[in-house]
């Protein structure tokens, strides 16, 4: 069984249904209202616990009914919370989402205790590390945090991944503690320096690299994504043909699953595989965590019986 650390964000989500994301100034009606947990640390512990791998959660939440609600969502669904930190500075992270009926959205995020996350918090895990064979990272937490975070994860064995969005300039140094770079086109824009977005997927996935980055994954949303490995192979991936309710959390579901997928010692492309259903099946439910499939529903869409012999 793989074993994860999750280290980032907990929010609630406030999610409103709209025919359109407003522009600035409009006033829009929307359409049905709804509250759920969510936060892309939150997202993926809960998906790793749901694929039957074991998950640990680093990371603070308000003592409120918010931080409380997410405390017990994750735990009864497998999560180990024992380094998840109630703190009465501030209020829970709180994410307000607008979801388009083509199934996009847009996401107005208050950090709240999310701020707090602090580098004594991670050392103070340094066991729970000791214990896992990777640790997933996102930029939702304070970046001293996560850069600290990669590397007493590297130090302590794991497997590093790093959800680099929303994207933060990192230092120096931290490419080389990051073993997969999971971003999208727009982030990967951002970390090569191509304001414009113009530059070709190829050679800013390439001038990324010779920071020091192991692998890296850039995901297309509808279009599949690419892998380009330091050293290695580099490859497309085809996404599944679904109809798209709500694409909040997806590329989270497709992260926890990428991440289990390899845990479990999956070649690189069934995990991009694995990785890609998981996301897929977040596309078809409104809202982050219940949209977020379990093992059996992935193992369906690939056409296996359980998802542990999934082929590409």
């Amino acid at each position: 069984m793989s074993a994860v650390t999750i280290v980032g964000s907990l929010n609630i989500d406030l999610v409103i249904r709209a025919p359109h994301c407003p522009q600035k100034g409009e006033t829009i009606v929307g359409g049905p209202f709804g509250m759920a947990g969510g936060g892309k640390g939150s997202n993926q512990a809960l998906e790793v616990a749901r694929l039957n791998a074991r998950s640990h959660m680093i990371g603070c939440v308000g003592d409120d009914d918010f931080g409380r609600r997410l405390r017990s969502v994750l735990t009864e669904n497998g999560v180990d919370c024992s380094h998840l930190q109630t703190r009465r500075e501030l209020a829970t992270g709180t994410a307000v989402i607008t979801v388009t009926d083509e199934g996009e959205n847009s996401i107005v995020i208050a950090q709240g205790a999310n701020a707090l996350l602090d580098e004594k918090d991670i050392y103070d895990a340094k066991k729970i590390f000791e214990s896992s064979d990777s640790a997933l990272f996102q930029m939702e937490s304070p970046t001293g945090t996560v850069v600290a975070g990669l590397k007493l994860a590297r130090q302590t064995g794991c497997k590093t991944f790093l959800s680099a969005e929303p994207p933060f300039s990192l230092p120096d140094d931290a490419w080389k503690n990051i073993d997969y770079l999971i971003l999208n086109e727009k982030a990967l824009s951002f970390y090569a320096g191509n304001k414009n977005s113009k530059g070709k997927i190829e050679s800013m996935s390439h001038e990324i690299l010779t920071r020091g980055v192991g692998c890296l994954v850039v995901t297309r949303s509808a279009k599949g994504g690419m892998i380009f490995e330091n050293g290695g192979e580099s490859f497309s991936f085809d996404a599944f043909n679904i109809r798209a309710v709500d694409n909040t959390g997806a590329r989270d579901a497709f992260c926890a699953g990428f991440c289990v997928a390899l845990g479990e010692g999956r070649p690189l492309r069934r995990a991009a595989r694995f990785g890609s259903a998981c996301g897929a099946l977040a596309c078809t439910k409104i809202g982050a965590h219940p949209s977020l499939p379990w093992r059996h529903q992935v193992g369906a869409l690939l056409g296996e019986a359980s998802g542990d012999d999934y082929e590409n």
